[in-house]
């Protein structure tokens, strides 16, 4: 019969896998998260300077058709940094689920490889003590002759 501790690696390199899974997904969503700040951080900046630049020149004077034209580009600018900050929402609840995802099966990695290694110091106390136990059986067996 197969030693605890052997039979309980299949279950350990499982919890292994799903761990380093969760690394995966928790390093990929932790980046769409980033990038995702970055690029409203762009969206922003792009809106703030293009209102800035629109104004300055305002000041000069511009014609109906150019404050049209400045007014759709605006509103798409906005719908823009909308959209981006909705789904900078969404990737940060996404990160939330698989944080938690991760914390879970690296508990459960953690946990299983605690056990194997408990198992297999208890094996590795027992096999000393048998073998202990057979070295004082054979020292009996094989006796001095001036006894």
């Amino acid at each position: 019969m197969k030693k605890r501790s052997k039979r309980l690696q299949v279950v350990l390199d499982l919890a292994e896998r799903k761990r380093k899974q969760a690394d995966q997904w928790l390093s990929q969503s932790q980046s769409r998260v980033q990038q995702g700040e970055a690029t409203l951080e762009q969206l922003r900046s792009y809106h703030a300077d293009y209102a800035n630049s629109f104004y300055q020149v305002g000041a000069s004077g511009i014609s109906p058709g150019q404050i049209e034209t400045h007014q759709a580009f605006m509103q798409k600018l906005s719908g823009a940094v909308q959209q981006q900050e909705k789904a900078l929402q969404t990737d940060r609840a996404q990160l939330e689920k698989v944080k938690e995802y991760w914390q879970s099966a690296y508990q459960h990695f953690k946990a299983v490889e605690m056990l194997v290694d408990k198992l297999r110091r208890e094996e590795s106390l027992q096999a000393e003590k048998q073998l202990q136990k057979e070295l004082d059986e054979r020292s009996q067996l094989i006796r001095p002759p001036f006894i």
